[in-house]
């Protein structure tokens, strides 16, 4: 959090009575315009670090998710807020630490005894698709979700108008089968990856079509687990070395790559290219020990606060608008999309307009509830206590990044960034980054000099760790009581994952 957005937090807190007590109408959505820029936000699924061409591969060329990069600009310090899928991606959704709504850790390595009704994207919280339905774009959703199993917990409930793809944390690239919008279930022929491409095309023709501007959220599963590539894709790799998990890797790495060129092609066949700004971002670090990606230089992997965990590729594309071919270095996050995309829309204030959706979602919570069966226990307590924490559940922590990008400011758009998910804690700040662990004495690392994390700097420095401590303090004050716990098999295992060794060199070719 930088110190506007600190500021900021305080403000609303101190203000929150107040809002609470507006009678604010329902926003009514804003006049659709052709002009209005689209925003196609692409999020792949456990890839590793190294294995993009952009990155300096070897093995995996990936062409088009490269001339993406080179269209606009390469985030060469860009991270997620979640070393693991769903709360990366509640985080994403959401512009905000998903860790200020509890939701800390996957839904399906959560404690038995745990609520079913409970394991979702609380129902309190407000969208990106939400806030871009109110200014008038249709809303899409592909791919995976994640983010909850139950109605409730749907897209088409938390502000997409569309959806087409599959509600849980995985799925066969066979399985020939997605739902469709709320409940109809299609069947359809080929592979998941190059389906959800078609699809995304689809939309975008029928948009084009209807003169409607949207925001679709691109999520294939590639290339998480299960190992599925084409035979054809396959082929391609037949002669690389090593483990065959990795040759499929690079099938499935391949089929990747086509789909963003399938849909960014589309983009120019229906001359709307020059007016779509196009993210393309991974949801967490790559995992060597179940689909042998490398996240090299990075040490650890998915599940760990280290480098490997978090830092991720990340571009963002928008011509006319971002210079082609930049590299920006100073450290962002996956929450900035976002504001970044409403900024795009023309929303000058992006806290004014969540805080107004956020009132209106929050008369519909108890009715939500009531469904599930269940009570968000940060709203009860009586009104007075619902007014006061309102600034605490809705501020955003997210930037556009969009002024810094081009130039219009050389500030830096987050002071410190934060992490925590049990068992681990991790803040970076300038090139500082600090990893707090249960079982040993916090590490701190310098990130200019040491990417890979080799060399722990904490002894030598006891007053920078004491100050990153009382920051990840002060941070985790803000934060609420999970929603759901991880189950203590994931605890122990994620501590073992600091403790392996890992490629620290991109794989040779």
């Amino acid at each position: 959090m930088n110190r506007r957005n600190f500021l900021r937090t305080t403000a609303l807190t101190a203000g929150a009575v107040g809002l609470g007590r507006l009678a604010l109408a329902e926003p009514k959505p804003a006049k659709a315009s052709n002009d209005k820029p689209n925003v196609l936000v692409i999020i792949c699924d456990d890839a590793g670090y190294a294995d993009f061409s952009m990155h300096g591969s070897k093995q995996f060329p990936t062409p088009n998710i490269d001339a993406l990069a080179k269209g606009g600009v390469r985030f060469s310090n860009g991270y997620v807020s979640a070393s693991v899928c769903a709360p990366s991606r509640a985080g994403l959704l959401t512009g905000r630490y998903q860790q200020r709504f509890g939701f800390i850790t996957n839904l399906g390595s959560s404690s038995p005894g745990d609520d079913p009704a409970c394991k979702g994207m609380r129902v309190d919280q407000v969208t990106v698709a939400d806030a871009m339905k109110s200014q008038g774009y249709r809303t899409i959703a592909l791919g995976k979700w994640h983010l909850g199993h139950q109605d409730e917990y749907h897209p088409c409930k938390r502000g997409f108008t569309d959806f087409f793809g599959f509600r849980g944390g995985g799925s066969s690239y066979w399985v020939n089968k997605c739902e469709r919008d709320l409940g109809t279930i299609e069947k359809f022929d080929g592979y998941m990856t190059d389906q959800l491409g078609l699809e995304a095309c689809k939309y975008i023709d029928d948009c084009k079509e209807k003169e409607q501007p949207f925001f679709m959220y691109l999520a294939p599963n590639a290339v998480h687990t299960p190992m599925h590539s084409t035979k054809k894709d396959l082929a391609e790799f037949k002669d690389l070395k090593g483990a065959k998990g990795r040759k499929i890797l690079g099938g499935m790495t391949l089929g990747l790559d086509r789909m963003v060129g399938t849909v960014m092609d589309n983009l120019k066949k229906n001359g709307i290219a020059d007016n779509t700004l196009v993210v393309f971002i991974n949801d967490n670090g790559g995992t060597p020990l179940t689909n042998s990606s490398c996240n090299a230089p990075l040490n650890g992997m998915k599940g760990t606060l280290l480098e490997g965990g978090i830092r991720v590729p990340f571009a963002m594309q928008w011509p006319g608008k971002i210079p082609a071919g930049k590299v920006y270095d100073k450290p962002v996050i996956s929450l900035d999309i976002m504001s970044t995309a409403l900024g795009a829309a023309g929303v000058s204030d992006p806290q004014k307009l969540m805080n107004t959706l956020a009132v209106e979602r929050e008369t519909k919570v108890p009715e939500i509830e009531k469904s599930l069966g269940i009570q968000v226990s940060c709203l009860g307590g009586g009104k007075k206590n619902r007014e006061q924490g309102f600034a605490l559940r809705h501020v955003i922590d997210s930037v556009d990044l969009m002024p810094y990008v081009t130039g219009k400011t050389t500030e830096t758009p987050h002071t410190a960034l934060f992490w925590f998910r049990p068992p681990g804690k991790a803040v970076r700040k300038g090139d500082w980054k600090l990893v707090v662990l249960p079982d040993r004495p916090p590490m701190l690392f310098d990130l200019k000099t040491d990417i890979s994390e080799k060399t722990d700097l904490a002894h030598e420095n006891p007053a920078v760790v004491k100050e990153m401590m009382k920051d990840l303090f002060n941070w985790e004050k803000q934060t609420a009581h999970p929603m759901f716990r991880t189950e203590h098999y994931w605890l122990e295992n994620n501590t073992k994952l600091y403790d392996r060794t890992y490629k620290l060199e991109q794989p040779q070719k």
